[in-house]
């Protein structure tokens, strides 16, 4: 079974085991969910699950005090592929954009897409050619990510021999 991070436990929320997280992408994605995997700690059902601020409040089956809910601090959250919803046209899940091959505009190879980074307001790509690892703001009108096929990296002068 594949897995999509989703999340980051910010912290614990109340005195009976509910824990807030930091959510990536569209909150309401995830408001059918009814199983999470916890980093470290494993798959666990969902008793309970609200939109909140930026994220979401969960209660978790097994989690059912403050304290147990505290060690949850900063893990990362997963969903399992199969139960997310499908996306509109143009729209993707990080997990879609690693493996895939960058090239400029003009078709040179750029390297291959090892990871997404979010760093809250700006998402980062890390590609990789050869030896070299360099970081792509994952933002317009710079990238153009054309689902199971590659992204087009139109890179700003310099960007790419940092």
């Amino acid at each position: 079974m594949e897995l999509t991070r989703i999340a980051t436990v910010q912290d614990a929320f109340g005195i009976q085991g509910a824990v807030k997280l930091y959510t990536i992408g569209d909150t309401g994605r995830y408001l059918k969910l009814n199983r999470l995997h916890v980093e470290g700690v494993g798959t666990l059902k969902i008793k309970k699950l609200d939109v909140f601020d930026v994220g979401m409040v969960v209660e978790l089956v097994g989690i059912n005090s403050r304290s147990l809910a505290e060690r949850l601090k900063g893990k990362q959250v997963f969903a399992f592929d199969e139960d997310l919803p499908p996306l509109e046209e143009g729209v993707y899940y990080y997990h879609d954009l690693i493996g895939l091959p960058v090239r400029s505009p003009e078709g040179a190879d750029l390297g291959k897409v090892i990871q997404v980074l979010d760093h809250g307001h700006q998402d980062t790509l890390e590609v990789r050619k050869g030896l070299k690892k360099y970081l792509v703001p994952l933002q317009a009108p710079y990238v153009e990510v054309k689902i199971g096929e590659c992204i087009v990296l139109d890179a700003p002068e310099g960007l790419l021999e940092i």
